[in-house]
């Protein structure tokens, strides 16, 4: 009897010992980069279980000058959170970060973020799929079970492992006019630099193709280059931990990604998915301006800034019934109607309020409602006068508002999904 008793227990322990063999976690963010760093952090943020493995001794990534936006964005949102917590009238947020502190605030980040276990000093020796998602060997003989990886290695030495020829696998099919005046725009989830002739750069949008390699369902990378475009690292790990938390938080796969809720994640946390030159982050309605320009409803242009082409929101700009009258009926084919009872050439305040009541079966008390909130909810510093040529400024705030242009769902190559 005490010797199947021991046996067992032999038996058992050493079942044991197998499962704490093995990592079980949602989201598996490799690379000690800032890319990574960026992954890492926003899985957890939005949620899901994610191990961060650094393949290093600690997380210590070499950050650079254009990795400061983004940190700047993440210690405010972090420490605001935390100053409402404790309630100190005291903060941080408005003290510059410098490269030799942007590690220390990481790791302060990093060691307190909830769903975030860190795994330091392991390097992967083979990775193979496991259903949905994957199943990664540790040199160690660990494994680590995970429904999605982030590839945020300085060479992208996972996607090397799977043989993956990255330049066939991503791609971001752009406009060396304006990166901006395509539909992809609707899919974007990150910016870069799109690199031209004579050392001239121009403002670019990132969309899911550049990240998820075609053909590697819930495997995602975060590459330092894409053809001619240069991403800005951070906001790219970002936008590859926010698809990898969806993922993992609703158990799907890259494929049926819902491009709407992971953009409205990024923006919750402070990304900036246009970088309008004329919008200041501060703005009270840069949500709004964000939400309309992903909805590509109102076209933005390209202003020359010394060797860089920048994105224009053109918010003192006016608006014409022909500029309006294609993209409206491509969102609400209602909206037809209207135009063709009204031809005037620039758009009044009365003729954008008349619009939205029409396209939207609103009656009179939208013109009210609009009178009222002028000034106190639309921030507008305009007057109220219905005969006066409404700002696309004015305008897009309005249709953001009661057209919802954002809502309206996209598929990944940014074409509207009715």
């Amino acid at each position: 009897m005490i010797k199947h008793i021991s046996l067992f227990l032999i038996l058992s322990l050493f079942g044991l010992c197998l499962q704490a063999q093995t990592i079980k976690t949602g989201v598996l963010v490799v690379g000690n980069t800032p890319a990574g760093v960026a992954a890492a952090i926003q899985s957890a943020r939005s949620g899901a279980k994610t191990t961060y493995l650094t393949q290093s001794l600690s997380v210590n990534p070499v950050f650079a000058e254009e990795d400061l936006q983004y940190l700047w964005n993440i210690r405010n949102h972090y420490f605001l959170k935390e100053r409402k917590k404790s309630k100190v009238t005291d903060s941080i947020i408005a003290t510059k970060i410098n490269l030799l502190k942007a590690t220390d605030l990481i790791k302060n980040i990093a060691d307190t973020v909830k769903n975030l276990n860190l795994n330091h000093n392991n390097v992967i020796d083979e990775i193979t799929k496991d259903g949905k998602g994957w199943e990664v060997r540790l040199k160690g003989g660990q494994k680590i079970k995970t429904d999605v990886i982030v590839d945020a290695t300085d060479k992208l030495s996972l996607a090397s492992l799977l043989r993956i020829d990255m330049k066939k696998a991503v791609s971001i099919p752009v406009k060396n006019e304006n990166p901006f005046d395509s539909k992809l725009i609707r899919s974007g989830m990150a910016t870069g630099y799109l690199e031209l002739a004579n050392n001239e750069r121009s403002i670019a949008s990132i969309p899911p193709s550049a990240l998820i390699p075609a053909g590697f369902e819930n495997f995602i990378v975060v590459p330092k280059q894409i053809g001619q475009v240069k991403p800005e690292r951070m906001g790219l790990g970002q936008a590859a931990g926010t698809i990898a938390a969806y993922c993992a938080f609703f158990k799907t796969t890259t494929k049926t990604i819902n491009i709407r809720v992971v953009q409205g994640e990024l923006l919750a946390f402070d990304a900036v998915l246009i970088p309008y030159s004329d919008i200041d982050q501060k703005d009270p309605n840069f949500k709004a301006f964000q939400q309309l320009g992903l909805s590509g409803l109102m076209k933005s242009t390209m202003v020359k800034d010394g060797n860089i082409n920048k994105i224009k929101f053109d918010t003192a700009g006016t608006l014409t019934s022909e500029e309006l009258r294609a993209p409206m009926k491509e969102f609400y084919t209602r909206s037809q109607i209207w135009f063709a009872d009204n031809k005037a050439d620039t758009l009044t305040i009365g003729d954008a309020i008349s619009l939205f009541m029409f396209t939207a079966t609103r009656g009179e008390e939208l013109k009210k409602e609009i009178e009222e909130g002028w000034k106190v909810s639309f921030k507008f510093n305009s007057k109220f006068d219905l005969k006066r040529n409404i700002s696309r400024k004015e305008f897009g705030i309005l249709a953001d508002r009661y057209l919802q242009p954002f809502n309206v769902r996209v598929d990944l190559a940014g074409n509207l999904m009715r």
